[in-house]
């Protein structure tokens, strides 16, 4: 990190973000419009005047305090119920609906929100590859719909023994397929590559289908330098198999695989009921068949709702902790993020509705002393990066 003085130093502030847990989970209030922070000391203090004039010598704190004035402008009902003290929140109508092949991004192990869909039931998981092709030397077949499809046409892998190539290929990087056989292959020295970055490099994967020889998986192991490839026109990790002799050329009916929960991913169903909405939530198991950041298809059901209500003035102000990042740009200054360990939401002024203008609600988050649960930071902490 720069030190003082330095230009790198000067700071727009972007990437505004504001969490709250209520105690049910880390919520995203929505687009902050502003944020001002406001800390505030009561002091008594002490003058003396032997020397002839007055002067003060003494100074102490008496009481801190530290208000964070915000804009919203996201009025989804929990933004609501801050604003109006309402008690918990009720669905109204409930209803059911599915989504299906949703693909999301499993960045290391960390949870990654499947989207604004609540209490999920039913959820599956699927390894999938973006592009398969078949090369017999002259000229490419495409059959990634195929490779993708439980019910597709099936196709051939490699079928000549001189020049012929089955290409797998994904947008993302991956470590283990399943290969699903209609016709069995037969290969005199069969042989696996993926490109490193310069040359197509060999590599000898496991498991059971590895030879195109039965249903199975095939585990890829570690892929040194594996690099972005153009084949075809189409940039992504490839590998790909041909052989010295092919006696009996495999027939393929897809590569996707169904992942296990508690082994290949945890998932997080959220809710939707009670005093917030949570959204589902999926991640990757580091020992299970998906590579970090790999990304899958997720399918499953939620719950839908005519409506939301809750009873104004129904509790007192809402407790909590809080979370306010502001995370610029590459280029536009520093990242900092302020954590309070326990703090309340407020109203503060009225809610306009104008016509002519997004409507905007503005409320206090005041903190509140936490010595006895965090006494290291009892009002929070500040934290920036390099």
């Amino acid at each position: 990190m720069a030190t003082a003085p330095n230009i790198g130093n000067y700071t727009v502030p972007g990437g505004v973000k504001l969490f709250f847990d209520d105690g049910t989970g880390e919520r995203d209030l929505g687009n902050i419009v502003t944020f001002d922070i406001t800390p505030n000391t009561s002091e008594l203090e002490h003058y003396t005047n032997r020397s002839g004039k007055r002067a003060k010598d003494l100074s102490l704190t008496l009481e801190e305090k530290l208000n964070m004035k915000f804009t919203l402008d996201e009025p989804v009902v929990e933004n609501w119920r801050f604003f109006l003290k309402g008690n918990a929140i009720e669905d109204v109508g409930g209803g059911t609906g599915t989504v299906t092949d949703l693909k999301k991004i499993l960045a290391a192990e960390t949870f990654t929100s499947v989207g604004q869909y609540y209490g999920l039931t039913a959820v599956t998981m699927r390894q999938f590859v973006d592009y398969c092709l078949q090369f017999d030397g002259g000229i490419y077949t495409d059959n990634s719909l195929e490779a993708d499809s439980a019910g597709g046409t099936p196709f051939q892998g490699a079928a000549t023994a001189s020049s012929g190539f089955l290409y797998v290929g994904k947008n993302t990087p991956f470590k283990n397929l399943y290969v699903d056989i209609q016709q069995a292959g037969t290969y005199v020295t069969p042989k696996w590559e993926y490109w490193n970055g310069s040359a197509w490099t060999s590599f000898t994967p496991t498991g059971t289908a590895a030879d195109f020889s039965i249903d199975g998986n095939i585990a890829l192991g570690s892929l040194a330098s594996w690099a972005l490839k153009v084949v075809n026109g189409i940039e992504a990790y490839w590998i790909r198999f041909s052989a010295g002799t092919v006696t009996q050329a495999a027939t393929i009916n897809s590569f996707r695989q169904a992942m296990v929960v508690e082994t290949d991913f945890n998932l997080d169903p959220g809710q939707s009921s009670g005093s917030s909405r949570i959204a589902g939530r999926v991640a990757r198991i580091a020992t299970g068949k998906l590579a970090a950041g790999e990304e899958v298809k997720v399918s499953f059901t939620y719950v839908t709702v005519a409506s939301r209500r809750f009873s104004i003035a129904g509790s007192e102000f809402i407790k909590g902790a809080a979370r306010f990042e502001v995370h610029p740009a590459q280029g536009r200054g520093l990242k900092f993020d302020i954590e309070i360990p326990l703090c309340q939401v407020k109203p503060n002024g009225s809610i306009a509705i104008d016509d002519k203008k997004f409507l905007e609600m503005v409320c206090d988050l005041e903190v509140l002393d936490n010595t006895n649960a965090t006494p290291d930071y009892p009002f929070g902490r500040f934290v920036i990066y390099e």
